[in-house]
């Protein structure tokens, strides 16, 4: 039996789930539990966990939403060490993308299975090396956006609807409208992408999303069929187009995936070391979160990391 290192963002879906939270602080098998106070803290605390913790039972327990994984996975990552750390997961977010791309459900559904998993398992996840807008290193379980998407991110963030429903349990609506109003603000721009021997110019891309996931914003399949198994890494890029072929497109994606099949919209299978060039100021995102507006020129990678799931 594991030894639990948890790592909880209280603030996560506005607290709806802390019932949930409650009963798994009662188990017995938590040898050590830290709640985030801040942006950035998880962070922290998860690189203090890589750099001390030598319990070879360990498991680092995080519970909140995709941008509370990514952190803790980013923060683990910061520190080399012999063997990484594992991470478990009870997804207490509004859009909770990691867990429905991975079949986890909801987080009573992650609870009951944490208890019947007895070994960890290689995920792939995604690395990004140079200036996104500004220079870092970061990885991300599920996608990292240019455009569009990362708009809609920026728009439900500042929006006081995400947390009312929240508290009704539709957060991932909150995605769904913020995505009708941006669609209005966002103007194209050009994307190149070195991709092995080739190279690829977009003049008009609208939305930009390096993926490895079925899901983004909160339940759209932007990417079907994608596992997270296997180690690879595609690209979708959208032109810009009218509002009419938009709602087509959209409807299309939400129902089974047929918005690939359209002309205006592209997927990349990526090759290791590809380098993605925005030199138009744009909105980015990473598993959810924003990382702010402005010129993007970055090297792509993909590896395996040990999730206990």
């Amino acid at each position: 039996m594991p030894n639990y290192f948890v790592i909880n963002n209280p603030y996560a879906g506005d607290g709806v789930h802390s019932s949930i939270v409650l009963n798994i602080k009662n188990t017995p098998n938590i040898v050590a539990w830290h709640d985030t106070d801040y942006a950035g803290h998880a962070m922290y605390l998860a690189k203090k966990l890589a750099k001390t913790i030598d319990d070879p039972t360990a498991v680092v327990l995080v519970i909140g939403g995709d941008g509370t994984l990514n952190d803790v996975l980013n923060g683990l990552l910061q520190f080399k060490r012999d063997v990484k750390l594992p991470i478990a997961y009870i997804p207490t977010g509004s859009g909770n993308d990691f867990a429905r791309g991975i079949n986890l459900g909801t987080a009573e559904q992650a609870v009951s299975h944490l208890k019947r998993v007895t070994q960890a398992q290689m995920l792939n996840i995604g690395k990004i090396n140079g200036d996104a807008p500004h220079r870092t290193t970061k990885y991300f379980v599920n996608s990292i956006g240019i455009g569009f998407d990362a708009a809609v991110v920026a728009q439900t963030n500042q929006t006081a609807l995400k947390k009312r429903l929240n508290k009704l349990g539709c957060g991932s609506l909150s995605y769904l409208l913020s995505v009708l109003c941006v669609f209005f603000k966002q103007h194209d721009f050009q994307m190149t992408l070195m991709n092995g021997e080739d190279y690829i110019q977009i003049p008009h891309a609208f939305l930009v999303t390096l993926t490895n996931q079925v899901y983004f914003g909160g339940g759209i399949a932007i990417l079907p069929g994608a596992d997270a198994h296997q180690n690879e890494l595609d690209m979708v890029v959208a032109e810009k187009m009218s509002f009419i072929q938009f709602l087509a497109m959209f409807a299309s994606l939400k129902k089974n995936g047929g918005h690939l099949q359209f002309k205006s919209v592209h997927k990349i299978s990526l090759a290791r070391g590809a380098k993605i060039h925005v030199r138009d100021i744009q909105p980015g995102q990473i598993d959810g979160e924003e990382l702010g507006n402005g010129t993007f020129s970055f090297n792509i990678d993909y590896q395996t990391y040990p999730f206990w799931l």
